[in-house]
C-alpha cells in the first residue's frame, strides 16, 4: 500500500517545484526590466524655453536622476506652438522609457477641444507622476476698492461687462480661468487677451485692467513688492507662501478651483515596470528637503503620487476645459 500513494506525492511534488521555478522566473525577469533600466542617457523634453518654472524644475530633477541613476539625464527645450511641439516629439519617440515629456495643460489637456487638428492624442501617452501645481489667483491692483472675492463679484454683477480681464492669451490657461469664474459666478466681464503674462501683468498695476488669473509664480514679485492684490486662490486649500489668501471655496465659490500643474509623461506602450521605477524614483526625490525648498521659492506645491493619481488629473481637466471652450464658444483666430 505504501508504495501506492509515493507517484502521487512525487508528482505533487514536482508539480510544485516547477511551479515555483516558473514564479521565480518570472519575477527575476520584471525585476531584470527594473534593474537595468536606466542603461543610457535619458531625455526630459521640456517644450518650454529655458528660465520657465517648468524649465527649472525639469533641470533640478535632471540633475538628482542623474546622481541616484549614474547615467545622464539631459533637458532637451522644444519650446513652440504652446507646448504641442515638444508634445508631439515625444508622442512620436519609442516607447523605452528613455524619452520623457514635461506635460503641462495647454498641450495635455486644453488643445484637445482648442484645436481641431492635432499632431497627437492623448492616447499617445502614459502618466507617470504629477509633480507640482500652483493654484490660480484672482489678482487686482492695490487700487481696486474690492477687498475679497465677494465684493469682486458683486461688483462686476452690478456693472456688466464694465470690468475687463486680462489673460496670456486666448485659449491659454488664464483665460478659461476668467471664462469658468464668468460662468460660476454668474457675471460679465471683458476678455483682453495679450502675447503673454508680462504684457497684461504691466497694464493691471497701472489700472488699465480690473483683474487677471494668474499663478503665484507670475505675480509673486508683484504681491510681494505690494504693487498688486491677491484676492483668492482658485482652489480648495490655501498656498502655503500665502497662508492669508483665502480660497474661493472659503469665499462661497466652490467649484472655481484652477491648478496649472506639471508633471512627466511617457509614449503610451512604455513598459509598466520601467513607469513604476520612474515614479519611485521620481517620488524620493520629491521627499529631498532640497527639493521641496525649491519648488516652495518657486510658488509651486510639490505633488507626487502613483501614476494612477496623474491619470485621473488629466482625463478631469480635459473634461473640465472641453465644457468652458464649448460653452464659451472659444475659438482661435
Amino acid at each position: 500500500m505504501p508504495s501506492r500513494q509515493r507517484p502521487p506525492t512525487m508528482l505533487f511534488t514536482l508539480l510544485l517545484s516547477l511551479l515555483c521555478l516558473w514564479s521565480n522566473t518570472g519575477a527575476s525577469q520584471s525585476n531584470h526590466t527594473i534593474v537595468r533600466y536606466p542603461q543610457r542617457v535619458v531625455r526630459f523634453v521640456v517644450p518650454f524655453s529655458p528660465g520657465a518654472s517648468n524649465d527649472v524644475i525639469a533641470r533640478l530633477l535632471a540633475q538628482k536622476l542623474t546622481e541616484r541613476w549614474g547615467q545622464q539625464v539631459v533637458v532637451d527645450n522644444r519650446a513652440g506652438a504652446g507646448g504641442m511641439l515638444g508634445a508631439e516629439i515625444v508622442s512620436k519617440a519609442q516607447a523605452d522609457g528613455y524619452t520623457l515629456l514635461m506635460a503641462n495643460p495647454g498641450a495635455n489637456t486644453i488643445n484637445y477641444s482648442l484645436r481641431p487638428q492635432m499632431p497627437y492624442q492623448a492616447s499617445d501617452f502614459a502618466p507617470v507622476m504629477l509633480l507640482g501645481w500652483s493654484p490660480i489667483l484672482l489678482v487686482t491692483g492695490v487700487s481696486h476698492p474690492a477687498r475679497n472675492l465677494k465684493e469682486l463679484i458683486a461688483m462686476a454683477r452690478a456693472r456688466p461687462g464694465q470690468f475687463s480681464g486680462g489673460s496670456s492669451g486666448t485659449g491659454g490657461s488664464s483665460h478659461l480661468a476668467l471664462e469658468l469664474f464668468k460662468m460660476l459666478a454668474g457675471v460679465d466681464i471683458l476678455h483682453v487677451p495679450y502675447k503673454g503674462a508680462g504684457p497684461a501683468i504691466s497694464d493691471l498695476v497701472a489700472g488699465q485692467l480690473s483683474l487677471i488669473f494668474t499663478t503665484s509664480v507670475t505675480a509673486q514679485p508683484m504681491i510681494n513688492s505690494g504693487k498688486l492684490k491677491a484676492l483668492a486662490v482658485a482652489g480648495n486649500q490655501r498656498l502655503a507662501i500665502y497662508p492669508d489668501i483665502p480660497t474661493s471655496t472659503e469665499q462661497g465659490l466652490p467649484g472655481f478651483e484652477v491648478p496649472i500643474w506639471f508633471g512627466l509623461v511617457v509614449p503610451a506602450q512604455t513598459p509598466r515596470p520601467i513607469i513604476e521605477k520612474l515614479n519611485h524614483d521620481l517620488q524620493s526625490t520629491l521627499n529631498l528637503t532640497e527639493i521641496k525648498d525649491r519648488f516652495f521659492a518657486l510658488g509651486l506645491e510639490p505633488q507626487g503620487g502613483p501614476a494612477e493619481r496623474f491619470g485621473r488629473l488629466l482625463e478631469e481637466d480635459t473634461a473640465r476645459w472641453r465644457r468652458v471652450i464649448k460653452s464659451a464658444n472659444i475659438k482661435l483666430d
